[in-house]
């Protein structure tokens, strides 16, 4: 998936992220462990955003080495929707849908907006 996001748009989206952050700051550190957690099995947060939105995430599966793993991972995603709730969470993925989730999850990260700027391909 081919995207390209503005300075100021990317702009937008982290002042989103701060107003989380500060306003509901249970469910960003949540989601911020679960963004973590993806990284680390070294899955797309493109799929995460779809599977947190209920989205057919077919698109962004990942090459799964251990079928375990990522049922586990299922699991985890799942309780955290079901228990913690995500409503302000969904929200802001729903707002900034075309910057993508993958530069979403980037900046609750901490990546600089300067690294995200311009056409990038997403998987």
């Amino acid at each position: 998936m081919l995207i390209s996001a503005s300075k100021q748009n990317l702009q937008d989206v982290q002042i989103a992220i701060e107003k989380l952050k500060e306003e509901h700051p249970d469910q960003f550190e949540q989601f911020k462990n679960i963004i973590k957690l993806t990284r680390q099995l070294q899955y797309s947060f493109q799929y995460l955003g779809c599977v947190v939105m209920d989205e057919d995430p077919s698109d962004f599966l990942p090459e799964v080495q251990d079928i375990y793993v990522l049922s586990i991972y299922k699991r985890e995603l799942a309780k955290l929707k079901q228990g913690h709730g995500l409503d302000k969470v969904q929200q802001l993925l729903a707002s900034y849908k075309e910057v993508s989730y993958d530069h979403i999850c980037k900046l609750i990260l901490g990546k600089e907006i300067e690294m995200l700027i311009g056409p990038m391909v997403v998987r």
